[in-house]
C-alpha cells in the first residue's frame, strides 16, 4: 500500500512547535504578529504623539515608507527566530499597548529627555528610571534562565550564548568607529614597519651616525574623509531581548509584551536610527 503523499506546502502548527525550537514560521500568525506590533500601533502613535505635542521626529512619506520596509524586514527575523509562532497570545497583545504608551509618557517626563551617549550628564531623575529599568531587566532575565533549564539539554547553553550575537555586533561597531576616527590599523602597521627598520638600521649604521642623520615622518594615507560616533538606541536593546521571550508561560508573554513595546515606541517616534552614525 502507498504511503499518504506529503502535501506540497506545509507550516507548523502552533500548538505543535518545540519551545525549544531555534525558528518556526506560520503565515497566519506572522499575520496577525505584525497587525497587532506594527501596522496598527505605528499610526495610532503617530496621531497620538502630534495631539497630545510627543516628541517625534519629523517623517517624509519616504521615511514612513522606509520605516514600514524595515519593519517588515526587523519583524520577520524577530518572528521566526524569536518563536513567535509558539508563543505570541492575546496576553503579548494586552501588554504591548499599555506598555507602548506607558514608555512613551516616561520619555516625555523633563529628566528623561536625554540619551545614553550623554549619561555622564544625566540628571538624578534620569539615573532613577534606568536603575530601576535595569533591575526589572535582570529580574526578567532570570525567570527566563529558569525556564530556559526546564528545557532539555544542552538548549539552556545555546539560550544563554544566544547574547553573543548582539555582543559581536557591538564590538564589532566599536572596532569599526576606532578604525575610522584614529586610521587605527594603517597607523599600527606604519609603526610596526618603522620599528622593523629602526632595528635594521641600528645593526648596520653608528649610533653617532644616526644622531646626526634627520629622521624622516612618513604621511600615513588615510582614506577615511570623516569621523563615526556610536549610538545605542533603545530600539536596538529591547529589539534584541525580544528574541529571548520566547515561552508560552504568561510572565514570557508578558515580557514580550513590554519588550516589544519599547522596541515599537523608538520606531514610531524615531525611526531606524543606525548604531554607528556619520559625524
Amino acid at each position: 500500500m502507498d504511503a499518504p503523499a506529503e502535501p506540497v506546502l506545509s507550516v507548523p502548527r502552533p500548538p505543535l512547535v518545540s519551545e525549544s525550537a531555534l525558528f518556526s514560521f506560520n503565515p497566519l500568525v506572522f499575520l496577525y504578529f505584525i497587525l497587532a506590533f506594527y501596522l496598527v500601533p505605528y499610526p495610532i502613535y503617530r496621531f497620538v504623539a502630534k495631539r497630545y505635542n510627543w516628541e517625534v521626529n519629523n517623517k517624509t512619506i519616504a521615511r514612513h515608507w522606509s520605516d514600514t520596509m524595515l519593519g517588515f524586514s526587523y519583524g520577520v527575523i524577530l518572528f521566526i527566530f524569536g518563536n513567535y509562532t509558539h508563543s505570541m497570545s492575546w496576553i503579548t497583545v494586552v501588554a504591548f499597548y499599555p506598555s507602548l504608551f506607558g514608555y512613551a509618557l516616561i520619555a516625555e517626563l523633563p529628566f528623561t529627555k536625554t540619551s545614553l551617549p550623554n549619561i555622564k550628564n544625566w540628571p538624578m531623575g534620569m539615573w532613577v528610571v534606568f536603575l530601576t529599568a535595569v533591575a526589572i531587566i535582570l529580574a526578567f532575565a532570570a525567570v527566563h534562565i529558569y525556564f530556559a533549564t526546564l528545557q532539555p539539554l544542552p538548549f539552556v547553553i545555546y539560550y544563554v550564548c544566544g547574547l553573543l550575537i548582539p555582543a559581536f555586533f557591538l564590538v564589532t561597531s566599536i572596532l569599526v568607529k576606532k578604525e575610522v576616527n584614529t586610521n587605527y590599523v594603517r597607523t599600527k602597521l606604519s609603526g610596526y614597519h618603522k620599528w622593523r627598520s629602526s632595528s635594521k638600521n641600528k645593526s648596520e649604521v653608528n649610533k653617532d651616525e644616526e644622531e646626526q642623520q634627520p629622521q624622516q615622518v612618513e604621511g600615513i594615507h588615510n582614506p577615511y574623509r570623516n569621523t563615526v560616533s556610536l549610538h545605542i538606541h533603545h530600539w536596538q536593546i529591547f529589539y534584541t531581548l525580544a528574541f529571548f521571550t520566547r515561552y508560552t508561560h504568561p510572565v514570557s508573554q508578558v515580557a514580550s509584551g513590554i519588550v516589544i513595546a519599547c522596541y515599537m515606541q523608538g520606531i514610531c517616534a524615531y525611526g531606524y536610527d543606525a548604531l554607528v552614525n556619520d559625524d
